[in-house]
């Protein structure tokens, strides 16, 4: 997950456990407002209540201020939340990690985490899951290299990490990408041909 220049991106790996689920009914990616999207990682049960209880936090905002909920502020309250779970040993904490993406009219493209003990921050780019570290290595140096990503740019190093972290090739039914821009603020879904027309774009330049 990752910012550029005016673009904001999730990549994620799709896991179908069962040969018969449905495969479109599997998913980490979710919408918490029109402008604001997520990933979230963990036991899902966990993840499902914490994006509900988010969704609920930005529509309340919505119906009281009449303007979509900052993400930054959004991460913070769901931040503050999980803190409260730390502090009472009646109630353990979500095994739920989030990731928030949006485009901030004055801060541009965002990207925030939010841990289960309740700590948030805004990111450059960052990786959550078993691979975490090989990817946040990854893009470590590549931002070094070069930070002004343009919108494609981001998309495909944002599905380079991830088939970094991975150590295979990946398709398009393997992957969620989602993203945010200064062009189209809305939290939007690739389909699986523009995630194909990525993965050919990396094919060839490697």
């Amino acid at each position: 997950m990752m910012d550029g220049i005016d673009t904001a991106v999730i990549a994620v790996q799709k896991r179908v456990p069962d040969s018969l689920i449905v495969a479109e009914s599997v998913t980490s990616i979710y919408n918490l407002s029109p402008t604001v999207g997520c990933c979230a990682i963990g036991m899902i049960p966990d993840c499902k209540f914490q994006v509900r209880r988010a969704q609920m936090e930005a529509a309340q905002w919505k119906y009281q201020n009449g303007y979509d909920m900052p993400c930054e502020l959004l991460a913070k309250r769901m931040a503050d939340k999980n803190q409260y779970y730390t502090q009472n040993a009646e109630m353990r904490s979500l095994g739920c990690a989030m990731i928030m993406i949006s485009f901030d009219d004055e801060d541009g493209a965002v990207v925030f985490k939010v841990d289960p003990a309740g700590y948030y921050r805004g990111m450059k780019a960052v990786s959550v899951g078993v691979k975490q570290v090989t990817a946040s290595s990854f893009l470590e140096k590549k931002i070094k290299k070069k930070s002004d990503l343009n919108h494609d740019e981001t998309i495909q190093l944002a599905i380079e990490a991830l088939q970094s972290s991975l150590g295979i090739e990946t398709r398009s039914k393997d992957l969620e990408v989602v993203v945010v821009s200064k062009k189209d603020k809305k939290f939007t879904k690739l389909t699986n041909d523009q995630v194909d027309h990525h993965l050919n774009a990396i094919a060839n330049r490697d």
